[in-house]
Formats: structure tokens, sequence, C-alpha cells
């Protein structure tokens, strides 16, 4: 148990390690105009071509680092939540906020092969199945490790994490999101797993968060 649960941590903490270490050296090679995190989305890092998309113009040098850097957030995303799946106590919600996780990475994987510029309605489907399916995975996650007193606080820390993303959606969805700027409310749906997957994969891999035997 202890072995995976250390393996688990490692994806999970090269997940969002790898990524924002990706995204920034291909956001200091955008453009012109410059990268700008208010209202330069991540899709607009994965562009292939540049030129002018949705009315704002689009150029992004590294595109296919970005791309690689997506697809391999979601695939170590949804390792290291289909390893974690055993570690924790039975029930349906764990089994949700796992396969919820696990759906996430694999649809943040196929959104690296769907360019906004190439397949705007793939892009736009596989980043939606992704944003909903990591938040609401951390609010269930959050809601089964906060039945247990020792961890109800490291349970609230999911839940909150997660609504704050699908907040961040619910903004977005009704038009909202332009007020805070396009790329800050993407940031903002994303942020909550990129802060929750290290900070699991730390405490895993110290042994400080709960495995099935925890809860014995």
């Amino acid at each position: 148990m202890e072995k995976i649960a250390s393996f688990a941590g490692a994806l999970y903490m090269l997940a969002a390690l790898q990524f924002v270490v990706c995204i920034a050296v291909a956001a200091s090679q955008y453009g012109p105009p410059a990268y700008d995190p208010v209202t330069i989305t991540i899709s607009d890092l994965q562009a292939v071509h540049c030129g002018t998309f949705q009315g704002a113009y689009v150029c992004s040098p590294l595109h296919v680092l970005a791309n690689i850097s997506v697809a391999a957030l979601g695939i170590l995303i949804a390792a290291g939540s289909f390893l974690l799946r055993p570690l924790l106590p039975g029930g349906r919600r764990k089994d949700v906020a796992v396969w919820l996780l696990v759906i996430a990475g694999l649809a943040a994987f196929a959104n690296a092969f769907t360019p906004e510029d190439v397949t705007p309605t793939g892009d736009l489907v596989t980043a939606i199945i992704a944003f909903l399916g990591a938040n609401f995975g951390l609010v269930q996650i959050g809601m089964a490790m906060s039945k247990e007193p020792k961890w109800r606080g490291y349970g609230l820390f999911g839940q909150a994490l997660g609504m704050v993303g699908i907040a961040a959606l619910i903004l977005d969805g009704f038009g909202l999101g332009t007020v805070a700027g396009t790329g800050t409310i993407e940031w903002l749906i994303v942020a909550p797993i990129l802060i929750w997957a290290p900070a699991t994969g730390f405490g895993l891999i110290l042994g400080k968060l709960p495995t099935r035997k925890s809860f014995v």
C-alpha cells in the first residue's frame, strides 16, 4: 500500500509541476502580442496557427510544448487517481470521485489533440468534460474524506477548491467570465486541480494522508 501511495503521489506532483513549467515556457514565447494571463487562455497557448481566432490575434510558437504538457497532465492525473482508488475507504462517493478525476484526466489528454483553431468543437467539449470532472471530483472526494474527523480539514480543503472551480465555470457559462478576463476565469477553473494534486501527492509520499488502513 505504501509503495502504491508513494507512486500515486509522485504522479500527482509531476502532473502539476510539468504543466506549470511547460505552460510558463510556452507563455514566455507567445505572441506578439505578449502573453497576458488575464486575456489569453490556455487554449490560446495550444493554438497551432498564428492568426485571428474569435476576434483576437493568437500566436503560440511553442504550441507543441503546451499540448504535450496538457496531454501529460491528463494522463498523470488519470493514472494517479486510478491508483488512489484502492487506497481510500470503500463507498460509492469515493468511487464516483475517483472516476470523475480519471475521466477529467482522459478528457484533458484528448484536449491536447483538439486545438481550438483546428477543431473548436472538440476543444470546447474536451475542456468542459475535463473542467467538470476535475472540480466535481474534488468536491466528491473532499466530502468522502470529511466523514472522518481526522481528515475533515483536508476534505474541506478539497471541497473548497472544487467549489471555486465550479463557481468559475458557472460565471463563464453565463458570460460573466469576461469581467475578470477570459484567461483569468480559465485559470480559476484549472487552478483547483493544480493545487490539490501536488498537495495530495506530497501528503501521500510522506504518509500524511489517509489510506484504507488509516480508517480501520
